[in-house]
Parts: C-alpha cells; structure tokens; sequence
C-alpha cells in the first residue's frame, strides 16, 4: 500500500506538473492571438474546465506509474483515485481560467 510519506510526494508532483502543463498551455494560448480577446460563452467554460479535469487525473496516472506504484486491483486504484479526488479538485480549482 501507499504510504502517507510517498501521497505527500505524489500530492506535490502532481501539483506541480499540472502548474508547468497550464503554464505551457497559457504561453501557447498568447502567442495564438493577442488582437482580439474572445468572450467565453458558459458551455466554452464547460468544455475547458472538463479538459483540465482530464489533464489533472492524466497527470495523476502518469505520477503514478513513474513512482512505480501499482495497485493489486481495479477496486484498488479506484479507491485511491477516489482518495486523491480533494487534491484533484483543488487543482483544478486553482488552476481554472476566469
């Protein structure tokens, strides 16, 4: 099983990867267009904060599988998705467009 030890570490790895994938991602968004500043609509707001969802739990396998942490089951990794699930969430809290 995970120690408290190695979830602090994933914790801080996963925060700072997704930081340095949003902060690509905002360099790669200015140097696109910087005349015109589009107004987003909700369901644009939607569609972004659901793809850095999915980026954050991405980010949180592939944290995962460099550690070398494998679970014994399904049931397993689930219940330590679910577990990380706060983490996750104030991420991408944090780290959502206005």
């Amino acid at each position: 099983m995970i120690t408290e030890m190695n979830i602090e570490l994933i914790k801080t790895e996963l925060a700072q990867r997704v930081e340095q994938l949003l902060i690509t991602r905002k360099a790669g968004k200015r140097t696109a267009i910087k005349v015109v500043h589009k107004v987003k609509s909700w369901s644009d707001k939607v569609a972004e904060t659901e793809d850095l969802i999915h980026k954050v739990y991405h980010t949180l396998h592939e944290v995962l599988q460099q550690k070398g942490i494998h679970f014994k089951n399904e049931i397993e990794k689930e219940g330590f998705v679910s577990f990380m699930e706060p983490t996750v969430n104030d991420l991408v809290i944090k780290n959502m467009a206005d």
